[in-house]
């Protein structure tokens, strides 16, 4: 029974995400996690590859309903001035988005310490791990990485304990209740 919970959560989380990169032509653009259905948490752990403990990450979340040039210009609006949330040395590389719904798509950007701002990456998959990558250099190389690993996508909770009474047990009390009154009067008398 605990494998089938497991497995049922497994598939659970392959198909709450998954990793899309718009490419611009050069491999790069505004690429975004694609929420699937309703997440109570969303996270992931990350080594900070490239980007080290100097680079800092932040996230926009986009509507379902925002088309490519809205979500360019979403992203260009919300990195400027730059508020990254995440680092390596912040909660131990760990990027918890919260609780997010179903449609909502969430891209990052990175702030480097000399006021770099890197809005355009990519989802790449290297050594059999996801990478994000950050196009510093248009597209050249050197580009600043990220790994995705750990991610935990937690479906919303789902009430736990006894079951709402069944129409019979409703009958059975209610038929008690009722006996019971009869009886009372009947000893009143």
């Amino acid at each position: 029974m605990v494998a089938a919970a497991a497995a049922t959560l497994s598939l659970f989380a392959d198909s709450a995400y998954e990793f899309v990169t718009k490419d611009n032509g050069n491999g790069y653009g505004y690429s975004y996690i694609k929420i699937n259905q309703d997440l109570d948490s969303f996270s992931f752990k990350s080594d900070w590859h490239s980007l080290g403990n100097a680079g800092k990450v932040g996230y926009v979340v986009y509507t379902s309903d925002m088309s490519d040039e809205q979500m360019a210009a979403y992203m260009e609006q919300s990195s400027h001035p730059p508020a990254p949330e995440f680092q390596k040395s912040i909660n131990d590389g760990v990027v918890d988005l919260g609780s997010l719904k179903a449609g909502d798509r969430v891209g990052f950007y990175e702030v480097r310490p000399n006021g770099g701002i890197y809005t355009m990456s990519a989802f790449k998959d290297w050594k059999g791990e996801t990478m994000l990558a950050f196009d510093k250099n248009a597209g050249a190389g050197k580009d600043e990485w990220m790994s995705i690993t750990d991610v935990s996508a937690v479906p919303p909770s789902v009430p736990t304990g006894a079951p709402l009474p069944g129409v019979l047990a409703v009958l059975l009390i209610g038929g008690l209740g009722a006996g019971s009154m009869k009886l009372r009067k009947r000893n009143r008398s």
